[in-house]
């Protein structure tokens, strides 16, 4: 059987904006409210976490990633509301993606 497998990266003046690693990124952000936790979720250095989220800030029009430094209150990282939104959207292109190359494998299995 041939299968057709597509990823999803978009970039931003041809630089990696968003792809998987990075929307998982998110992802665990969200759900941690920590980048230390959420790189050793997903089994990543923190310097490599904080990168991508400093690159992705960077980027965008306005922060995706709100951080606070550590200290006596601790400190965290909290999805803004523009990077809640860019992982939808994301999602949404993605679920469109799955959906078509679905199709294709099942016609070009015929």
């Amino acid at each position: 059987m041939i299968e057709v497998d597509c990823h999803i990266s978009i970039k931003k003046n041809g630089i990696s904006f968003l792809n998987a690693v990075r929307t998982e990124l998110l992802k665990e952000v969200a759900l941690c409210g920590s980048l230390s936790a959420a790189a050793k979720k997903l089994k990543i250095s923190y310097q490599h976490a904080w990168n991508m989220i400093d690159d992705m800030n960077k980027q965008a029009p306005e922060p995706l990633v709100n951080m606070q430094r550590g200290g006596t209150n601790g400190g965290g990282a909290v999805l803004s509301v523009y990077g809640d939104r860019i992982l939808r959207e994301y999602g949404q292109i993605e679920a469109q993606l799955k959906k078509m190359v679905s199709q294709i494998n099942v016609e070009i299995n015929l």
